[in-house]
């Protein structure tokens, strides 16, 4: 009804306008007037039908979200530590998290911004495009958006459908990106979202850690990360006069805190084998916290259907001389293994890709035969919790 009355104002205001060129001059005056007024209320009137209906399409049944519940949440997660795991850098990782939230949550868009200073009340970032590079610069405050208040807040911002921050710590601890993730079309139960986003946050920043162990500098003490202290003499870790035999420094593994409680009061759970962290498999079981979905056995499964694939061409690669190709092995276990909890297997991926790409002149049989070993010793952790009766 409001829109046919601005089309019929219009057409008067355009009737008055034509008279007022062509007809009578002494009537020029007041028809012009006649026409801008009705101009005007025609647009007053299109933008009041304009914004009734839009709120009508708000408040209407069908314009609900649909609602995820929890295995489709802990699906995601899956689908989100397989995406992240692949990727050669932090900021791939997040390139990759932002595109698969945005196809499994039907979200208007999702981009990725680097961020460049924090100076408040601002945070200068930089959008980063599909093929990594950087794209537009612009800045945004603190309190007055998602993107800033993730930035401010050190957690992911937004709620409801949307829209969401999602901040991403770098290796240093600083903040290095921010997920921007427009509004959602699939929302979960209150603060289900919420919580597979904070568990991204912390997926990424392991994988920092991760990448910051591999791109370590030697220092002061120096240590072969790949032989245990103690070792024989036949694998010695301290070299004669002081340094260091190999360019493996000792990293220290810092996993986020996790109370105590939470790790050993769960009724009838067998505890974590040696070779995986148990804060990292009580994270993965915090997305199935019943266990309905068996979470943890197919995120297993899923790295052990990933070593089976990837040993043969490690074992391949390391007979034909193709560091490139160990290292592409290396660089893929390094993501997987930490996110499952095998922090030691991790390192020594992370030592063998860090000598390739280093363009080391050091041997890289010991190292390799070392990572191997470690790997056969997680899979045989990862099968004894899978078949606890093996």
């Amino acid at each position: 009804m409001l829109f046919r009355l601005s089309r019929i104002l219009f057409w008067m205001a355009a009737a008055a306008a034509a008279t007022a060129l062509f007809g009578p001059t002494d009537l020029a005056t007041p028809l012009t007037a006649l026409a801008g007024l009705g101009v005007l209320a025609a647009y007053a009137l299109a933008r009041i039908a304009l914004r009734r209906d839009r709120r009508v399409a708000a408040i209407a049944p069908d314009s609900t979200p649909a609602k995820l519940h929890a295995a489709a949440l802990a699906d995601i997660a899956l689908r989100l530590n397989q995406a992240t795991a692949e990727a050669a850098s932090l900021e791939a990782a997040a390139l990759a998290a932002a595109a698969t939230l945005r196809a499994e949550l039907g979200a208007r868009e999702a981009t990725v911004h680097r961020v460049r200073a924090v100076v408040p009340p601002f945070v200068d970032l930089v959008t980063i495009t599909a093929d990594g590079l950087p794209g537009i610069e612009h800045r945004v405050r603190l309190e007055r958006s998602p993107l800033g208040e993730a930035v401010r807040e050190g957690r992911v911002a937004g709620a409801g459908d949307g829209p969401f921050g999602i901040p991403v710590r770098g290796s240093d601890g600083r903040w290095a990106a921010v997920i921007e993730l427009g509004v959602v079309a699939l929302q979960g139960e209150p603060g289900g979202l919420e919580a597979l986003f904070e568990r991204l946050a912390g997926r990424l920043a392991q994988l920092a850690r991760a990448d910051a162990a591999g791109e370590a500098t030697l220092g002061e003490p120096c240590r072969d990360i790949l032989t245990p202290r103690g070792g024989s003499e036949g694998t010695p870790s301290w070299a004669q006069g002081g340094g260091c035999r190999t360019q493996y420094p000792e990293t220290v593994v810092t996993p986020d805190p996790l109370p105590a409680a939470a790790v050993s009061v769960a009724p009838n759970r067998s505890p974590a084998p040696a070779q995986l962290d148990a804060q990292a498999l009580e994270r993965l079981r915090e997305l199935d916290p019943k266990g309905e979905n068996q979470l943890i056995e197919r995120v297993l499964r899923a790295f052990e259907s990933s070593v089976e694939r990837l040993l043969p061409q490690l074992e391949a690669a390391r007979a034909s001389g193709d560091r490139a190709g160990v290292r592409h092995v290396a660089h893929t276990l390094k993501s997987s293994s930490a996110s499952i909890g095998a922090l030691a297997l991790s390192q020594h991926c992370a030592a063998v890709e860090t000598l390739i790409r280093e363009n080391s002149a050091d041997d890289l049989q010991a190292p390799l035969t070392a990572l191997v070993a470690e790997l056969d010793a997680v899979r045989q952790a990862i099968r004894s919790m899978l078949d606890p009766a093996s």
